[in-house]
């Protein structure tokens, strides 16, 4: 018999989760070599992306007083598994949250002790090194419990360079603007680039990442609006620019008012495309949010209703609403609020709710999609 060419292992490899494969790593030594490759990685990583495999939901607990993270296969919500978190929770203590998720990568931010990278499916992690001290003692930091009104932040991958980047804003005690820094997982280093030229309404406002750039709600600076601007930060250029905003002129289908005023809440990433939610909390007959998807990037055309959601109705908070992602056969959402209250999913047909409830995990969580990986920080 001839020998099984060797050229077909990675092939046959990717296609395995990452659990399997890090045993397999002791099987043999060729079999570890061609695993710890970067370029076997991205095969992998690839692979799970096309095919839509390995997906996991992270749970994060940021509510009980708890040092386990938790996570289940996104498509069954079975086979729960927990592991310890980058930062460790305490009785007095601030508690960390996720802010970002990146080709199996997580963004763990904590307030008083930093920022990490975080390979849950490896458990590797990189601990981002502190900014300049004059940037610190110039940050117009407010009290809070997960999210720091004057903080904002995001994690990508820019394509262009193959670097993970994190991005911090943070609001300056002695200028009307918010100072931006940029981590780079390559160099391992923080730099300055130009300050936000817009405000930020809410402090739920975590960058949603797509087309290599990161999408936050804002406003211009000294016009607080409610947040009437879409805006993004090129990972590439390191340059802003505004999103097109679908028609806000229409009268809602549902509530049947004419709904004059709108502010956005926050921008996420669903099913691979940009999407908002609008709060229309001024409405004259009903409080409620719609969730509006831009079918293709760019285009103000392609802006799409998706779905509406009443305060009286809904199951979460809906002005902190954020669309987590379809489910597998795409007739529901997976909606959170940041893990005030149960994340729920939204059933698109007949538009009613159902609270997710997953045994042996907390109650109280924030919800994030990541695809394992062997992505290395």
């Amino acid at each position: 018999m001839s020998p099984f060419p060797s050229d077909l292992i990675p092939n046959i490899l990717c296609r395995l989760p990452v659990k399997t494969l890090l045993r397999f790593k002791c099987v043999a030594k060729p079999w570890g070599s061609v695993i710890d490759e970067p370029h076997f990685a991205k095969l992998h990583l690839d692979h799970s992306l096309k095919t839509s495999t390995n997906v996991k939901l992270f749970l994060d607990n940021c509510i009980e007083l708890d040092d386990k993270a938790y996570a289940v296969d996104f498509d069954s919500l079975d086979n729960l598994i927990h592991f310890p978190r980058p930062f460790m929770a305490e009785t007095t203590k601030y508690r960390s949250r996720i802010f970002g998720s990146c080709n199996g990568l997580l963004a763990v931010y904590h307030r008083e002790a930093g920022i990490a990278l975080w390979n849950p499916s490896t458990r590797q992690c990189r601990y981002l090194p502190p900014l300049d001290d004059d940037i610190i003692s110039d940050h117009d930091a407010l009290p809070g419990y997960h999210y720091d009104k004057n903080t904002v932040l995001g994690f990508g991958y820019d394509e262009t360079s193959n670097d993970y980047k994190v991005v911090k804003m943070q609001r300056s005690k002695s200028q009307n603007c918010y100072k931006v820094l940029v981590y780079s997982l390559k160099a391992n280093s923080w730099k300055r680039i130009g300050d936000c030229p817009y405000d930020f309404p809410t402090n739920y406002n975590d960058g949603a990442y797509i087309n290599n750039s990161l999408h936050w709600i804002g406003d211009e600076i000294g016009e607080f609006r409610g947040g009437k601007v879409i805006f993004a930060l090129d990972l590439a250029t390191e340059k802003y620019y505004e999103v097109p905003e679908g028609d806000t002129s229409f009268k809602m289908k549902k509530c049947g008012g004419d709904c004059p005023y709108f502010g956005y809440m926050n921008a996420g990433v669903l099913g691979g495309c940009l999407c908002v939610s609008r709060d229309y909390s001024t409405c004259p007959v009903e409080d409620h949010i719609n969730v509006w998807v831009m079918k293709e990037y760019g285009v103000k055309e392609s802006w799409t209703e998706l779905l509406y959601l009443s305060r009286d109705e809904w199951l979460t908070n809906i002005f902190h609403t954020r669309a987590v992602g379809y489910s597998k056969n795409g007739d529901k959402v997976l909606l959170d609020d940041g893990g005030g209250r149960q994340p729920a999913w939204f059933h698109l047909e007949n538009e009613t709710g159902e609270t997710l409830s997953i045994a042996g995990a907390p109650q109280l969580v924030s919800t994030r999609i990541y695809v394992e990986t062997l992505v290395s920080v």
